[in-house]
């Protein structure tokens, strides 16, 4: 009996010669539950703390990921408006004036229709007819053409045959007495832009660039007024809509005539001002074709420097 079973003295001795089976001793120094452990899940405060965390990244990276956007589309409408200028140049070139701001007689035509063949829109410009007004049954499937050029990719859209870019003609009274009142502009002898009226004021006066006295580098050519026909009241929409707004239409021209902030001669209104979806600021085209932003922090009497065309004014530094 005693024969047949090791004794602790044995097996002492065969694990001191090398003899303990080796299987037996692995057994004994892992046990199957360690080979094989079971996973921890994440706990309710951990899946919390990561779901935060995510959310702040996405909070840091969302004004990046705007703002990105929004100086492509402010560089889309600048292409726009360089566009328009190198058209704008070639008539000029072409004819030895610029464009009128509008045709009264004999026929109504906008701005914008005398440019199409220098815009490369010539099968546009053929369909048009001059012999009839703008609005006439006859211009009807021409003019209810959509433009890509014309339309600022930061205003609203759905909007049809519109043009968010005008000629501004004057800077009328107000608000010429309220700011010259408050002494924040100096007194002018001409209030006109590079398009303007005649002197009778009973249809568009003729520009040549010898007329540009203050110098084409240094004067407003175009305009933005985006977001008509819809009406926006500083940054709010409201009720009500605006006329001038397609791109062959008669009216699609205007003067200042709003004021707000006290001295601020841009982004009021778009009832037919000088307005744009752009933060702070609005994109101008120059009389020399170049395109740049102004802030709404401008000074009027820059502004006003900019705006006229023949006033012999000089532009400050800002």
């Amino acid at each position: 009996m005693h024969g047949a079973k090791f004794s602790i003295l044995q097996a002492g001795r065969l694990r001191t010669a090398g003899g303990w089976p080796r299987r037996w001793e692995l057994s004994q120094r892992f046990p199957a539950d360690a080979c094989n452990p079971r996973r921890r899940a994440f706990t309710l405060v951990e899946l919390l703390v990561v779901i935060a965390i995510i959310g702040v990244l996405i909070a840091l990276l969302l004004p990046a990921i705007q703002a990105a956007r929004e100086s492509a589309r402010r560089s889309q409408c600048s292409n726009n408006f360089k566009q328009m200028g190198l058209g704008i140049l070639n008539y000029e070139n072409v004819h030895k004036q610029f464009p009128l701001p509008y045709v009264k007689k004999p026929k109504k035509h906008a701005f914008l229709v005398h440019v199409l063949p220098y815009l490369e829109l010539h099968n546009v410009y053929k369909q048009y007819r001059f012999d009839v007004d703008w609005s006439d049954k006859n211009n009807k499937a021409v003019v209810e053409t959509d433009i890509a050029a014309f339309v600022c990719p930061c205003a609203p859209t759905g909007r049809k045959y519109i043009s968010d870019y005008a000629p501004c003609l004057s800077i009328k009274d107000p608000p010429q007495k309220p700011l010259l009142t408050a002494k924040v502009i100096t007194k002018r002898t001409n209030w006109d832009g590079l398009f303007h009226d005649n002197k009778k004021g009973d249809g568009p006066g003729v520009t040549r660039i010898a007329d540009v006295i203050d110098g084409l580098s240094n004067t407003f050519m175009l305009f933005e007024d985006a977001g008509r026909p819809l009406k926006y009241d500083g940054r709010r929409r409201v009720s009500g809509t605006i006329s001038g707004s397609q791109w062959a239409d008669f009216d699609n021209r205007y003067h200042v005539d709003n004021l707000c902030g006290g001295s601020r001669l841009q982004n009021c209104n778009n009832n037919n001002e000088t307005y744009s979806f752009h933060p702070s600021g609005c994109n101008y085209l120059y009389g020399d074709g170049s395109v740049h932003f102004i802030s709404d922090l401008i000074t009027a009497e820059t502004y006003v420097s900019l705006f006229t065309m023949a006033a012999r004014d000089r532009i400050r530094d800002e």
